[in-house]
C-alpha cells in the first residue's frame, strides 16, 4: 500500500485542492486520490469555503485529508495560496473538486519533475461523455489539453492538472486573489520568464463538466469576464488596447470556435462529439466573448479595474 497521509513522513508531493460548494463531486475526486496504489508518500490538502455541506462530507468520509475550513467564500487562487501554506512537499500538485485523477497521476508528476522542469501539467479527459452539454463545456475549456500529442511547452495549463516546484511558487506566485483565471496568470508569468509549463499527456485527469444549460452559459460568461480583466492586468493593457479588444469582440466567437475545431482535428479525437455539440459550443463561445466585451468596455471607461465579481 501507499505511504500516504502519514504525518511522520515528509511527503514528496502535496496535492492542493480549492473547494467551494462541491458536494456533488468531492467524493469522486477524493476517492480517486485516497485509493491510489502508489509507493510515493503524498498528502492531500483541501481548502473549503462551502456552505452546502462539502466540508462535512470531507471530514466524515476522508479523515486522512488535511481539511482547512474557511467561513467566507474564497476564490480559487486565494484558497490555493492558503493550501500551499499548509502543504509540506517540494512538489505542489493541483487539481479541482470536479476532477478525477488517473491511477498513475502521482508517478507521472514525479517523473516529469525529475527532468528538471519548474512546472508540468497534463491532459484533461471528459468524465461525463453521456451529456451533449458536457461535451460543449469540455470543448470550450479543455481542447488545448486533450489527451493527445507529444510532450511540449505551453503558454498555460489549468490547475485541473498542474504541478509546480515550490520555488516556482515562491518566485512567480502567489496566485492572484479575488478573481477567477488566477492559474492562467501564474502560467503566463512562468512563460514570460522563459520557463513555460510543460504539457505531459500521460499526466491525466478526467473532468466532470456542467450538464445544465444555464450553468454552462453562466460559467462561460463569468470566465470570459474574469479572463479579460486578468489579461488586461497581467499584460498591462492601456485604454487603447482595451478598446481594440472591445471592437473585435463580435468576431471572437467564430475565432474561438475555429481554434477549437482545429484542435479537435489535430488531436484526431472526439470528432463526432464535436460535430454533435457544435451549436452549443458556438453558443458558449458567444457568452465567453460577451463576458470579455463587458470587462473591456468597463476598462475603457475606468482603466485598472480587475476585480471579478
Amino acid at each position: 500500500m501507499a505511504l500516504v497521509f502519514q504525518p511522520e513522513i515528509v511527503p514528496e508531493v502535496s496535492v492542493v485542492i480549492a473547494s467551494y460548494n462541491a458536494s456533488e463531486t468531492i467524493e469522486r475526486c477524493l476517492s480517486a486520490l485516497t485509493t491510489l496504489e502508489t509507493a510515493v508518500p503524498f498528502e492531500v490538502v483541501v481548502v473549503d469555503s462551502s456552505h452546502d455541506g462539502t466540508g462535512e462530507l470531507i471530514a466524515a468520509g476522508f479523515p486522512e485529508v488535511t481539511l482547512v475550513t474557511v467561513a467566507s467564500r474564497m476564490y480559487p487562487g486565494d484558497a490555493r495560496n492558503l493550501g500551499v501554506a499548509r502543504a509540506r512537499a517540494d512538489i505542489l500538485a493541483f487539481t479541482d473538486t470536479d476532477c478525477i485523477v488517473d491511477a498513475r497521476w502521482i508517478e507521472e508528476i514525479l517523473a516529469a519533475h525529475r527532468t528538471g522542469v519548474l512546472a508540468a501539467g497534463g491532459s484533461v479527459d471528459n468524465a461525463n461523455p453521456e451529456s451533449v452539454i458536457g461535451w460543449a463545456n469540455y470543448f470550450c475549456e479543455f481542447t488545448a489539453w486533450m489527451p493527445a500529442g507529444d510532450r511540449r511547452p505551453l503558454h498555460e495549463i489549468p490547475t485541473a492538472c498542474l504541478s509546480i516546484k515550490r520555488r516556482a511558487f515562491e518566485d512567480f506566485g502567489p496566485f492572484l486573489g479575488d478573481t477567477l483565471c488566477s492559474d492562467s496568470a501564474f502560467c503566463w508569468r512562468l512563460a514570460r520568464a522563459g520557463s513555460p509549463p510543460v504539457f505531459v499527456p500521460s499526466i491525466r485527469v478526467a473532468h466532470l463538466n456542467v450538464t445544465q444549460p444555464s450553468l454552462y452559459l453562466k460559467r462561460k460568461w463569468r470566465h470570459g469576464r474574469a479572463f479579460a480583466r486578468v489579461r488586461a492586468s497581467e499584460d498591462r493593457f492601456g485604454r487603447p488596447r482595451c478598446l481594440l479588444n472591445l471592437l473585435v469582440a463580435p468576431v471572437v466567437p467564430a475565432l474561438l470556435f475555429f481554434r477549437t475545431a482545429c484542435a479537435v482535428v489535430r488531436a484526431r479525437l472526439f470528432r463526432r462529439q464535436f460535430v454533435v455539440s457544435s451549436p452549443l459550443i458556438l453558443l458558449g463561445e458567444l457568452f465567453w466573448a460577451l463576458g470579455e466585451a463587458v470587462s473591456y468596455s468597463r476598462l475603457v471607461v475606468a482603466p485598472g479595474r480587475t476585480r471579478s465579481t
